[in-house]
């Protein structure tokens, strides 16, 4: 009976068509049997591959997946966690890539400061930078008072190019404004003769008060109930008046702060050899020496 069911079969397959009422009828196809699957693993997904598949991705969903990234020497931690994939590889996932800092990012000090970024970043942003005053100490200007609070651009900014450039270790490289502008605010350094060594005089907390070492050798300021007097609490001008310490400064008024009649204290200092009631005999005698 089987034998011939199949004659029919190939019979009616060798027919072009089939006429009925007239018209012309396919003959029904033939339904080859499935073919099986290659021995050597290259038809459909072997249980092997869907395990590899499960150890990064879940059933719901192929995104986002997991994969321990500690297990290739390069943990991913802030940022880097955040990134997809191919971010870093592009290519597949056998080809090896760079591990440093330079390999992937474009170095914006333009190698000014050496490839060994992590020594200022960390892997949270670019901006929050670890190069702190106690780093600066390495470095030929240690940062001390204001100078440790301020922002690094202001003394190496270039902010479009984020580069930094060698800063001035001179004062006045920065403070020229500043040395100019005294003028209007407290002394007039070019007409008093002033040097442009700022640290002479004063400290980098700032400008004033300032100190004048030399001016101890006429009235001293250095100690004693003078100390930290400003310079126009007793000199009337310092324009064209030279900063030697020499006391010939001719401006200075011990009665602008110590009122007195030259009548009585004419009286007081009879018996005083070279008196005078003027302002520089005053300061002649009633100096405190340092203790």
């Amino acid at each position: 009976m089987r034998r011939a069911a199949a004659v029919v079969v190939a019979v009616l397959g060798a027919l072009p068509a089939i006429v009925w009422g007239g018209r012309a009828l396919a003959a029904p196809p033939v339904v080859p049997r499935a073919a099986k699957p290659a021995a050597s693993g290259t038809g459909p997904a072997t249980a092997t591959a869907a395990a590899k598949c499960a150890s990064c991705h879940v059933e719901s969903s192929w995104s986002p997946a997991k994969f321990d990234h500690e297990r290739t020497g390069f943990p991913l931690r802030e940022a880097h966690s955040r990134l997809a994939c191919v971010s870093c590889h592009p290519q597949d996932f056998k080809t090896r890539i760079a591990d440093t800092c330079s390999g992937c990012h474009r170095d914006r000090h333009r190698g000014e400061l050496g490839l060994h970024c992590e020594g200022c970043h960390d892997e949270k942003s670019w901006r929050n930078t670890l190069f702190g005053p106690d780093t600066h100490r390495r470095t030929s200007f240690p940062l001390s008072g204001k100078h440790a609070v301020i922002p690094c651009r202001e003394c190496h900014g270039d902010l479009r190019d984020m580069t930094f450039s060698r800063a001035p270790v001179a004062c006045i490289g920065c403070h020229r404004g500043d040395y100019d502008g005294a003028a209007a605010r407290s002394v007039d350094h070019v007409a008093a003769g002033f040097g442009v060594n700022c640290q002479t005089c004063h400290n980098t907390w700032r400008f004033s008060p300032a100190r004048f070492e030399a001016h101890d050798v006429c009235f001293i300021l250095s100690t004693g109930p003078h100390r930290g007097i400003r310079c126009a609490q007793c000199h009337s001008s310092l324009v064209g008046v030279p900063a030697n310490g020499t006391c010939t400064s001719g401006t200075s008024r011990c009665i602008s702060c110590h009122t007195h009649d030259c009548a009585r204290s004419d009286q007081q200092h009879a018996n005083v050899m070279g008196y005078s009631c003027t302002d520089r005999k005053c300061f002649e005698c009633h100096q405190r020496t340092p203790p």
